[in-house]
């Protein structure tokens, strides 16, 4: 690889000490560039940007000392050493010269040996400068990486030590929540056990059978509250695991209504209108998207004691499949209606309804599975006058963004 030389500007308003300059810097292997005075000086360090200048200080239209000053003022990443080359001797030209910015100055008559080491000794200086810089700028640099890396490190470990946070908050809870729900229907099982054993023989049919039946709800309730928690324990640890397919809308909802049915009480109509045809396909993964809507389903069943009609409208709304499940229940309180996807939430009136035990995590999990979807959930209330909860699910996914 070629080295160039080394760039002198030489400035002086004679021509004959120009000359004499470019002679003596070119036999030492310099590459030479002249001006003769200093606008012409500050134009052709702009364009060239030399290595060094040696700078008359007497000049016309602008002297050494102004032409040296800005130098000092330009935008350059490294300013080339001034080499101050004049016949004045006065302490006042001397201090002039270092305050413009002139790294070293020289007399007239100029001995040539000596400018020759004072421009060698001002390169080497100017070099090894520039090197420092340049490693002090790499280390920087470094630094700056090292610092962004270790602030990414301590965040991350931050966000891992909230979320460890949170699993713990949410599992000291859960123990909490379920040590409560299990006492009533634990004691109902208990008590009925021990009716029965004690009066069985007694007993009518029918009785055993209707105590038999008790004894199966509280279990189903104490089973149900199980699954709830393991399902959103298994969401806070990464452990769900999402199997995608293609579903026939048509088909998906004919298969909902028939297991619909059985969690009907004799009150409760049931009706899905699923307005698109059976060429409309929704990827996704049907357990877990069954799941969530039984969640919603359930609580329309719960919270419309006096029975009444469940609707169910499935319709298409440009790229997206649009599920209304729509009930004439008791209502949520509307301050309450952005809460009640919230883990362990229960509105204020749910307890209004006998029969109706909950932990609140039936929606929330609901929840949860529409967003494994990159889908939406909203509700919309009025106390004694029904909900409707609607869910959003985009019908352009792909498998990678459910995996």
């Amino acid at each position: 690889m070629t080295v160039s030389s080394p760039r002198i500007l030489v400035v002086d308003d004679e021509k004959m000490i120009r000359l004499q300059l470019r002679r003596v810097m070119e036999r030492a292997g310099y590459e030479v560039i002249e001006a003769a005075d200093g606008q012409e000086c500050l134009q052709q360090y702009q364009a060239f940007v030399p290595d060094m200048v040696l700078m008359d200080a007497m000049m016309p239209n602008m002297d050494g000392f102004d032409a040296c000053a800005q130098i000092q003022r330009l935008p350059e990443p490294y300013h080339a050493p001034v080499l101050m080359i004049t016949g004045l001797e006065d302490t006042s030209s001397v201090d002039q010269a270092f305050a413009a910015g002139a790294t070293d100055y020289i007399t007239k008559p100029i001995h040539w040996a000596v400018l020759l080491k004072r421009v060698d000794r001002l390169l080497q200086q100017t070099n090894l400068y520039r090197e420092l810089e340049r490693r002090v700028q790499e280390r920087t640099s470094q630094l700056r990486v090292e610092v962004e890396e270790r602030k990414k490190a301590e965040q991350k470990v931050r966000l891992m030590l909230e979320r460890e946070q949170e699993i713990s908050d949410m599992k000291s809870r859960l123990i909490s929540t379920l040590s409560h729900e299990f006492r009533t229907p634990l004691s109902l099982i208990l008590l009925t056990a021990e009716q029965m054993e004690l009066k069985y023989e007694h007993l009518t049919a029918e009785v055993r059978s209707g105590k038999f039946n008790r004894i199966r709800q509280n279990i189903d309730r104490i089973t149900q509250i199980l699954d709830g928690a393991l399902v959103l324990n298994n969401f806070h640890v990464g452990g769900v695991e999402v199997h995608p397919t293609s579903i026939e809308i048509a088909g998906f909802c004919q298969e909902l209504e028939v297991q619909w049915r059985t969690l009907l009480t004799p009150e409760h109509t049931l009706t899905i209108h699923a307005k698109e045809s059976g060429s409309c396909h929704l990827l996704c993964d049907p357990a877990l998207l069954v799941q969530a809507l039984t969640h919603i389903f359930r609580n329309c069943v719960r919270f419309s004691p006096k029975g009444g009609a469940i609707a169910v409208i499935v319709e298409r709304a440009d790229q997206d499949l649009l599920i209304h499940l729509r009930d004439q229940g008791i209502g949520i309180p509307e301050a309450e209606i952005p809460k009640i996807f919230e883990r362990f939430y229960r509105a204020s009136n749910a307890d209004s309804v006998p029969g109706t035990p909950g932990i609140g995590l039936g929606l929330a999990i609901a929840s949860r599975i529409i967003e494994l979807h990159q889908g939406s959930i909203r509700a919309e209330s009025a106390l004694k006058d029904g909900t409707t909860v609607t869910v959003r699910l985009p019908l352009t996914l792909k498998v990678s963004d459910l995996l």
